[in-house]
């Protein structure tokens, strides 16, 4: 009875100041026990304090990592969303490319037909590019491409080629004896007769920069065509365009005559190359010289 009186520890509590009490029994075993949860209760909250506040500068610079990750995905997709509209537009534009070059192929290739310049499977080989891989190969100067094609069209259409009219020649170009006053003379263009009001047109794209009275050579017209090539027009029935006029090759400006100093209706047609005249027959023939070459 006396060990178990000392294996335990009497508390009282006073419950009032009339000096009510209660009396309480707890065994040593129990308190140390009930001490050693306690500490380490202690223990375990005070390291997990220590340990919260310790990672909590880590959190506050984690959530501010991810705030700036999200803007940073959020300026992406934006820039992303930019990209897509801007591979559409390049796409947009590359087939609207396409287009227009297919339909400059396509003026290029009734203009030589017109004229009889094409050539139906010509050359021998070399090195050449699918018209329909010209957007995709990285050999080809692209940007220039079109604008090039563009040039070389004006140029084909400006140049003028083959005859102004039907009829017979007459008088070719350089020496011969002059039909009326019978002197040795040199002939600036070639003669085409033919009945009176046969058509004439102009050989070439241009600017009718004369239309009118021309002297000796009656009522005529003339055309300014690129790099300075000029046609003329002379002894013309009746004029059918005006001075400052916009002319396309194959268009009638005119009707023959005999007006001027002129022995039969005709058609006097001279081309001069800068300030040189030249002789009109290699612009007229060269269609049919290229068809001679193909054995037509």
């Amino acid at each position: 009875m006396e060990d178990r009186k000392k294996d335990r520890i009497q508390l009282i509590v006073i419950e009032n100041e009339l000096g009510d009490y209660k009396r309480f029994s707890v065994s040593k075993k129990g308190l140390l026990i009930a001490s050693g949860l306690f500490t380490a209760a202690l223990s375990m909250l005070l390291f997990f304090t220590y340990s919260f506040f310790s990672i909590l500068p880590s959190l506050k610079e984690s959530r501010k990592r991810t705030e700036e990750l999200k803007k940073r995905l959020a300026l992406l997709e934006k820039q992303n969303e930019e990209l897509r509209g801007q591979v559409s537009l390049l796409r947009k534009k590359q087939k609207e490319t396409v287009e227009e070059l297919a339909k400059r192929i396509e003026i290029i290739d009734t203009l030589m037909k017109r004229v009889g310049l094409l050539k139906e499977g010509s050359g021998e080989g070399g090195l050449a590019i699918p018209l329909e891989s010209i957007l995709t190969s990285e050999e080809v100067d692209f940007d220039s491409l079109v604008g090039s094609i563009d040039g070389y069209i004006i140029k084909l259409k400006s140049v003028p080629i083959g005859y102004p009219t039907v009829g017979r020649e007459t008088s070719p170009f350089g020496l011969r004896r002059n039909p009326i006053t019978g002197r040795l003379e040199f002939h600036l263009g070639v003669d085409i007769a033919n009945h009176w009001g046969t058509p004439i047109r102009v050989t070439g794209d241009g600017t009718v920069i004369k239309a009118g009275w021309c002297g000796l050579l009656g009522k005529c017209v003339e055309v300014k065509h690129k790099d300075g090539i000029r046609t003329f027009y002379g002894h013309l029935a009746r004029v059918l365009v005006r001075k400052g006029e916009k002319v396309t090759r194959g268009e009638i400006i005119g009707i023959m005559g005999n007006s001027g100093r002129s022995t039969g209706p005709h058609l006097h047609y001279a081309i001069k190359v800068g300030r040189k005249f030249v002789n009109p027959e290699i612009f007229m023939e060269a269609p049919y010289h290229v068809k001679e070459k193909r054995g037509e």
